[in-house]
């Protein structure tokens, strides 16, 4: 009986990790597809450009992002993508090498965000709650 249920919860767990796992990409795609929806409704203000020029405007503004400058960097990087996504452009990642090198050893020096100990053991609580009698008793 008891291992019948652990493989219920370990099912339920595995299923509820799929679901979580995929919120990342789905909350990226979602923000990409609002800012070229944003671009598109005040108009493309970069679709005259030439694609080496939009790809300097972005690269600047990526520039500005990385080093927190002040100024319309936020509103060009978001714009100035929106343009080269609209146009299946790659990303001209290549102008920004260093200042890419730099946003990753600053993630780094980071570091992954884990969840506590508090909270894996609150989850495992509610997983068995759930496989238990289908109620969750928060406490």
């Amino acid at each position: 009986m008891a291992t019948k249920q652990m493989t219920k919860q370990k099912a339920l767990t595995e299923k509820l990790t799929v679901r979580f796992d995929a919120l990342p990409e789905a909350w990226i795609q979602n923000e990409l597809f609002e800012q070229t929806k944003d671009y598109l409704t005040r108009g493309r203000r970069f679709e005259r450009l030439r694609v080496d020029h939009l790809n300097e405007k972005w690269a600047k503004a990526f520039r500005q992002f990385v080093s927190r400058q002040a100024g319309p960097h936020g509103r060009d990087l978001d714009d100035a993508g929106a343009e080269l996504r609209l146009r299946s452009a790659e990303f001209p990642a290549h102008l920004v090498t260093q200042e890419v090198e730099m946003l990753k050893s600053f993630i780094e020096h980071i570091g992954s965000v884990a969840p506590s100990a508090e909270f894996l053991r609150k989850l495992d609580e509610i997983v068995s709650n759930l496989s238990g009698n289908g109620s969750v008793n928060p406490h």
